[in-house]
């Protein structure tokens, strides 16, 4: 049958050539490999158990790691409106998967299974795998996760045009009074001023942050770079780099001219990406800040919880973000003594730490916690490597040493692991799925849909009716509490605005570890 390494490579070249295909824009992503894996598992191939375990480690490792920094902020400032909705969903589909599995006596370890797939939640696939050590939870998880794909992303479509809202109007009135929050797929480009319309004018004057969505960093003035201010005068021939996305880029190409390329750098002149450490810049907006009239800084980028997005006058610093700044050598200085001492890394990528938080959460996913009326419960795979990576993401470091990974070794290692445990866990299930199906048939398509769209409603109508959430706010908190990021990238488009992101990125967290909890606690009692 080959060795374990072709066929984990041949069923990883599959499954995301499943996953990549789109229909109607919706495609499965990394889920791909499961059900890849359940077909090479009805197959007869396998794969050591190993291989499952050390994907778990990795992925969960560095999902704690990357929801650490805002976890326990959410935790505190969001608790009674993300953090009650992020209950509900998780509590709600428990429970009705819970009275699904006991009205058609449906074996526990694949009730589990459809919990987990319907919340598309491979976290509590992981953990209630751990507990019913029983591959029927994959099963269950294979066939409910693609409608819990579907289904959360037709509902945050759907819903809008069935109450009769515009989803685009509320989301551009909500940007218009807080001032815009994210931008994502952010780029750099350089342009050469043409457009006589833009001719002796300030950056002031043009707007062109408000009319393009683009922010200009620097300006080439003969062999001259400078940082851009609202008092730089655009004359022809100038050189500008600027930061957006690719809309507002082309936006910005249409007002002064074409791209070019040229050396945008000069001595005394260069850009640092600042952690913000201290607690000095916390709850200020950019404009109380004044960075250009006193140090000769702009900032092009703030990157926040995975989102890096342009700031604005009304972007409000929060703890932990990275900020990109350009500027002379003694204004950036002094931005770093207010941002507070920066930490060095072990080493480029941060492998050192990241290795040193998965050894300490797979010991402290072995303790044994003793509850009375059972045998004690441990964190396992599961939750060891997730809670020892949400406190180390959330401190950062220790002393002047920086802990937290870089982000593309992070992105890398979740990829990476999730492949790796789908590919493990499909394989284990694809022994069984076929005879499962046939055994229980419709029933599973059925628990799938109901356990997707219960939670969901409840989660709707608490945000809306009880916390007064906007449209747009109260859809994110769904496509987070049901842990879809599927469907944040169908809202997100729905909406033509990167700015729902923020309410996914608060309740994300929370959902994360509540619906870790509620798999070992169904693959228990179930």
């Amino acid at each position: 049958m080959g060795g374990t390494l072709e066929i984990i490579f041949l069923l990883a070249a599959c499954g995301y050539l499943l996953g990549g295909i789109r229909v109607k824009g919706i495609n499965l992503g990394t889920s791909g490999v499961l059900l890849a894996a359940l077909y090479f598992g009805h197959l007869g191939y396998e794969i050591p158990p190993l291989i499952r375990d050390l994907g778990l480690a990795l992925f969960v490792g560095a999902v704690g790691l990357i929801a650490g920094p805002r976890f326990f902020r959410n935790l505190k400032k969001n608790a009674m409106s993300y953090g009650a909705i992020a209950i509900a969903i998780v509590a709600s589909s428990a429970f009705a998967v819970a009275v699904f599995s006991k009205i058609f006596a449906m074996p526990g370890a694949l009730s589990a299974g459809i919990y987990t797939g319907a919340l598309t939640t491979t976290p509590g696939l992981a953990a209630a795998l751990e507990v019913a050590k029983n591959n029927a939870v994959s099963i269950g998880y294979g066939i409910a996760y693609p409608f819990g794909v579907v289904g959360v992303v037709l509902f945050v479509q759907a819903l809008p045009r069935l109450l009769g809202r515009d989803l685009r109007e509320e989301m551009l009135a909500l940007t218009e009074s807080a001032g815009p929050l994210s931008q994502t797929d952010l780029m750099i480009r350089d342009f050469i001023v043409k457009q006589a319309a833009v001719y002796r004018k300030t950056l002031s004057e043009l707007n062109v942050a408000a009319v393009t969505g683009a922010i200009i960093s620097r300006i080439k003035k003969g062999n001259q770079v400078f940082p851009a201010f609202r008092d730089t005068v655009l004359l022809e021939g100038d050189v500008i780099r600027a930061v957006g996305t690719d809309d507002a880029l082309k936006r910005l190409e249409e007002m002064v001219g074409p791209c070019t390329s040229v050396r945008m750098n000069q001595p005394g002149l260069e850009m640092r990406n600042l952690v913000l450490e201290s607690s000095t810049l916390v709850g200020k907006t950019l404009q109380d800040l004044s960075l250009n009239e006193q140090y000769g800084i702009m900032l092009t980028r703030i990157k926040r919880a995975g989102i890096e997005f342009v700031p604005t006058a009304q972007t409000v610093f929060e703890h932990k973000d990275i900020i990109h700044a350009v500027g002379p050598t003694f204004g950036l200085d002094k931005l770093q003594t207010l941002t507070g001492k920066q930490r060095k890394a072990f080493d480029e990528l941060g492998m050192l730490p990241f290795m040193a938080v998965l050894a300490i959460g797979t010991v402290l996913g072995r303790i044994r916690f003793m509850i009375p009326g059972t045998h004690g419960i441990n964190l396992g795979l599961s939750g060891g490597p997730l809670i020892a990576g949400l406190i180390v993401g959330h401190f950062g470091g220790i002393g002047s040493l920086l802990l937290r990974p870089s982000s593309r070794l992070l992105n890398v290692m979740r990829e990476a692991g999730l492949m790796l445990f789908l590919a493990g866990a499909g394989m284990a299930a694809g022994h069984g799925f076929v005879e499962t199906v046939a055994e229980y048939g419709w029933l599973l398509f059925l628990g799938g849909a109901v356990v997707t769209l219960i939670p969901m409603c409840i989660g709707f109508i608490l945000a809306i009716s009880i916390f007064k959430l906007s449209l747009p706010d109260a859809l994110g908190s769904i496509c987070g509490g049901m842990t879809s990021t599927p469907a944040l990238g169908a809202l997100i488009t729905a909406a033509g605005s990167e700015d729902v992101a923020a309410s996914y990125a608060a309740i994300y967290p929370f959902a994360l570890v509540l619906v870790v909890i509620a798999s070992q606690t169904l693959a228990s009692i179930l």
